[in-house]
């Protein structure tokens, strides 16, 4: 009995880490085939009936510029939200960087519901993601996913060519 418990406790916790192995692929499948529908995509928008998106840029003062893409207000309850952002068209075969996302890679689930905010639950009023660019224009192509109250799901594509606008000084 004595041999058969570590035995039994090592399988076990084989078991958990493949679970997580497992879990970790299927959310890399998940950005991947997202990145591939944005990639593939030609029905983009620049604002959506159900909710409100906007882009900005911003100079980091170092050659360098910050982008912001935030989602909110939105008109419609929206369960099991998940956005990526991709920056200026990059392929996903030599991408070396991960481009901005919301409900991919964690173990949380957001939702957007009029006029309901519960942060502890992830009821949240908008979402933002953003990123840094080191070269203008910004091109940014936006996926944002959502499934409705009755569980059907909802996809849109979004594209933004952000300039710096000039600063009157």
């Amino acid at each position: 009995m004595k041999k058969v418990l570590p035995i039994l406790f090592v399988m076990i916790l084989m078991s958990g880490c493949s679970n997580s192995a497992q879990l970790d692929q299927i959310k890399i499948d998940t950005y991947k085939s997202m990145y591939t529908d944005i990639l593939n995509a030609s029905d983009f928008k620049i604002t959506s009936e159900f909710f409100s998106i906007e882009a900005s840029l911003t100079d980091l003062g170092d050659s360098s510029y910050r982008y912001d893409v935030i989602i909110d207000e939105a008109n419609v309850a929206m369960y099991d939200v998940d956005i990526l952002v991709i920056q200026d068209d990059g392929s996903l075969v030599i991408s070396d960087k991960m481009m901005p996302s919301i409900g991919i890679f964690e173990d949380i689930t957001y939702y957007m519901i009029p006029n309901q905010v519960n942060t502890l639950a992830h009821y949240v009023k908008g979402l933002a993601l953003n990123g840094v660019s080191e070269s203008l224009p910004v091109r940014l192509k936006v996926l944002v996913k959502w499934k409705d109250d009755l569980n059907k799901p909802f996809i849109e594509y979004f594209d933004f060519n952000l300039v710096l606008e000039p600063t009157n000084t």
